[in-house]
């Protein structure tokens, strides 16, 4: 059992060194390149846009590539993480004045090492644990970790009064030292499940797209998955601009509220993961966002310097936040089972590559729009705005969430693979 528990945390334990750059780079960079590198909103949402859509190419291709185990996933997790380690560097630390080709280039390589690294990282992760609660458990403890590298990302720099270096700096040298520690010490322990190298071909390709679209659970679940993605993408984007536009919220403002969050989603985590015993994972899933919706509609009544009603919203969101995390994935290693039983292949890096595609390109979507929605109504994101330009903001900010988080509720009711036929196949295929 002590083995176990060490074998799962030096697996979890890199998942924190991977989130830690998610906060500069989706929500300072932005308001980082518009303020102190004089780039425009719809220049950097076309930018974003732009590397998103070569990026969200690479996941399948990285997941084809994965499974045919030209290298070991361990291999690509190391490469990925020098490649995205040096490009979060030159992001955040630029020798001379960044234009747009600059952020395009360095974004890119940014993401494509981050590609590596998640595709790499959950099709291990896949092969570690195959019951159906225990799976959840296993996506508990590594999104508990991500939440810990957010937490750090807000927290750490006003903890230590970091007066003489900037938020997103101390951020970056975390992020290489952690990555150090938790990626030597994954490499060095963690036992990788060997596979035989496989053939490669186009007709390989073809069969393997065909099995996709009959595997009538993935289709279910990818699509409710692009919307929630969707849905979580809008506020992320945008939480800056609404904390110090809308509610005149300062610097110490924002990273508490998103200490707060993120703390909620921690103990919303281990709430959700524990009413799986009971009750199945769609359902979960589908009554998190039922209730996050809810309680975002009162985003519409919230005036200016209400900093604390915020906070109670985004701890009660944060805490729904946990299941949002946990439950898809394992989802996910449910229909991968499910596939490898209806047409005895095991492509966990294609199938895990698809969930972080959609992450990608809802991203990318919500990027363009927000920012060229903005940039069109000539938001200022220094000074005041019109009630009209502010209204546009709280809109995209929490209406939009709101409905796509209500239809997702709503498709999620055909997905219908239940615990029992669960059961069934993994007797079928662990014995």
């Amino acid at each position: 059992m002590k083995n176990n528990f060490l074998i799962k945390l030096i697996y979890c334990s890199p998942a924190f060194t991977f989130a830690i750059p998610t906060f500069p780079i989706m929500i300072l960079l932005p308001q980082i390149y518009v303020v102190n590198h004089n780039l425009t909103f719809a220049t950097i949402g076309s930018v974003l846009f732009l590397a998103r859509i070569i990026d969200i190419f690479s996941d399948p291709l990285m997941g084809w590539v994965c499974d045919k185990n030209f290298l070991s996933r361990k291999k690509w997790i190391i490469l990925g993480s020098l490649i995205s380690g040096f490009s979060f560097y030159c992001l955040i630390l630029p020798v001379n004045q960044p234009d747009a080709v600059y952020l395009f280039v360095w974004i890119s390589l940014l993401y494509l090492g981050w590609t590596m690294c998640q595709v790499s990282y959950l099709s291990i992760g896949y092969d570690l644990e195959s019951d159906y609660e225990k799976r959840s458990k296993l996506s508990a403890g590594r999104e508990f970790f991500v939440l810990l590298g957010l937490l750090a990302a807000v927290s750490l720099p006003v903890f230590f009064n970091q007066s003489n270096i900037k938020s997103e700096v101390f951020l970056l040298y975390l992020a290489i030292i952690s990555g150090l520690i938790t990626i030597s010490f994954f490499s060095l322990f963690l036992k990788e499940k060997k596979r035989k190298k496989k053939k490669s071909n186009i007709l390989n390709i073809l069969s393997i797209l065909k099995e996709l679209r009959q595997n009538v659970y993935l289709i279910k679940l990818l699509f409710p998955w692009f919307l929630n993605c969707l849905a979580n993408a809008f506020p992320m984007i945008l939480f800056v601009f609404y904390i110090s536009s809308i509610l005149n919220g300062t610097e110490s403002d924002k990273e508490f509220i998103l200490f707060v969050y993120y703390l909620s989603a921690i103990i919303g985590m281990s709430f959700w993961v524990y009413m799986i015993k009971k009750i199945d994972k769609k359902n979960i899933w589908r009554i998190s966002m039922l209730i996050s919706s809810l309680i975002f509609t009162s985003i519409f009544i919230l005036n200016e310097d209400d900093i604390f009603l915020f906070s109670i919203i985004s701890c009660l969101t944060g805490f729904c936040l946990g299941a949002d995390l946990s439950v898809p994935p394992s989802i996910l290693s449910d229909v991968t089972d499910y596939h490898k039983k209806k047409f005895n292949k095991d492509i966990s890096g294609i199938l895990f590559s698809l969930l972080i595609f959609l992450n990608k390109l809802t991203f990318a979507i919500a990027t363009l729009i927000a920012f060229g929605i903005l940039d069109f109504f000539d938001f200022n994101a220094t000074d005041s705005n019109a009630l009209f330009n502010e209204n546009i903001l709280v809109f995209m900010y929490a209406g939009i969430p709101i409905i796509l988080k209500l239809f997702t509720v709503i498709k999620l009711k055909d997905f219908n693979l239940t615990k029992k036929e669960m059961a069934n196949i993994t007797k079928n295929l662990y014995g």
